[in-house]
């Protein structure tokens, strides 16, 4: 990784923070606060990031740590949280203005192989059964001055492949791309640091909105949007995926997103859940919303058939955004609905955050959601909260067809 300053503007660091923050959502890991760092290891100096999180277990945070460290190829990343009954101490030292540098030099003539610095101090740990030396200690303490210490459970956890499972399908990666290439869309942008509050925001806009299937705007896009999906539909057909109604026992074909992308990976076969069965829950669909409308698509035998424009989407949309690797948490819905906008016309975009970005953020930003902070402004419920909804136990959005300001979209 580079040591650039600015590093930490890169597409390559917004990237790894973006996956950073997935794969914590797949394991029930929520990130409380995160700092840039400075990472030293042998004098060897990188980029870093400290990360305060909260898990059921410690078992949750070492699954995350070892999927992420075969992500990036580290041999382990450093997990740990503060135990006054813990085995392993956590020595931190107030670096002042010393620049990187000046520590790695410190650290090299005191003989530390790694810590890392971030918000003007360096932390070192030491495990029970790799203790620092008294020689060492006062190295430290005669160059940087006298550390303030904590107990501490600090665990070096290896690299798993685990990551595997959510490595995007290259196909069709290589499908959507050419989709977007050949009807001239823009190149696709990166996704904005879209923050609680802009959820919040999205959810309010959604919710306070009208249903306006009438509306010329609404029908435009809707227009546009069930074109596309459509055609994009017959793309996969014809590169021999097969799409199939999921008629099983259980509420969902899938029961994570790493199962439906190995059926996709490895069958090139994928379940859709079906809308008729979705009609008598708060999320059903009325029967004057633009995607209740029947299109004409492919099937894998090579005939047509007329389907609810609905279960296209959501077969289509679960194949050409899911398969990045994308899971249905809430991050990962943001994720997926910004690697399909990709493929659609600008036109189409309000269609599509109207059937992805405005739903999600509903179920998970809504009002049931929320709280006031200490000066009265609106924020998330925190998991240690009364009131804090698991996933399974949101309620659905309503689903309808808004106008909103296109700065939304």
């Amino acid at each position: 990784m580079s040591s650039r300053p600015s590093y930490y503007d890169t597409d390559e660091w917004i990237e790894f923070d973006e996956t950073l923050h997935a794969t914590a959502e797949r394991h029930g890991v929520a990130i409380i606060d995160a700092n840039a760092a400075q990472g030293v290891w042998m004098s060897d100096i990188e980029p870093a990031s400290a990360y305060v999180v909260r898990a059921d277990s410690f078992d949750d945070i070492k699954a995350w740590a070892g999927e992420l460290a075969g992500r990036y190829n580290q041999d382990s990343i450093m997990a740990g949280f503060y135990n006054a009954a813990g085995p392993d101490t956590v020595y931190s030292f107030d670096a002042g203005d010393r620049d990187t540098d000046s520590i790695v030099t410190a650290m090299r003539t005191a003989g530390v192989a790694g810590g890392r610095t971030y918000n003007g101090r360096l932390e070192i740990a030491e495990t029970a059964d790799s203790p620092l030396t008294p020689d060492t200690k006062r190295a430290l303490a005669i160059i940087l001055g006298n550390p303030t210490t904590a107990r501490a459970h600090v665990e070096f956890v290896e690299k798993t492949d685990a990551y595997l499972e959510h490595t995007p399908i290259k196909e069709i990666q290589s499908l959507r791309q050419n989709y977007a290439a050949d009807h001239g869309f823009p190149v696709r942008e990166r996704m904005p640091n879209l923050t609680a509050a802009d959820d919040i925001a999205a959810a309010r806009a959604y919710e306070a909105a009208p249903h306006e299937p009438t509306h010329p705007r609404v029908v435009r896009s809707y227009r546009y949007f069930r074109q596309h999906i459509a055609a994009q539909w017959d793309m996969l057909t014809a590169a021999g995926y097969r799409f199939e109604p999921w008629h099983g026992d259980q509420e969902q074909p899938y029961s994570n997103s790493a199962a439906m992308l190995a059926d996709l990976r490895n069958n090139k076969h994928l379940f859709y859940f079906r809308t008729e069965v979705s009609q008598d829950t708060e999320g059903a669909l009325p029967t004057d919303h633009p995607m209740a409308r029947e299109v004409t698509v492919t099937m894998h035998d090579g005939t047509t058939q007329p389907m609810i424009a609905n279960d296209v989407f959501r077969a289509v949309h679960d194949a050409i955004a899911h398969s990045e690797g994308h899971q249905f948490g809430p991050f990962g819905e943001k994720r997926a609905w910004w690697a399909h906008r990709s493929s659609l016309p600008r036109d189409a975009r309000l269609a599509l955050w109207n059937e992805t970005r405005a739903q999600n953020c509903w179920t998970n930003a809504g009002p049931h959601m929320t709280t006031l902070d200490d000066d009265g402004n609106t924020r998330l419920r925190q998991s240690t909260e009364a009131g804090w909804l698991p996933i399974s136990q949101r309620p659905y959005a309503e689903q309808k067809c808004v106008n909103v300001s296109p700065a939304l979209l």
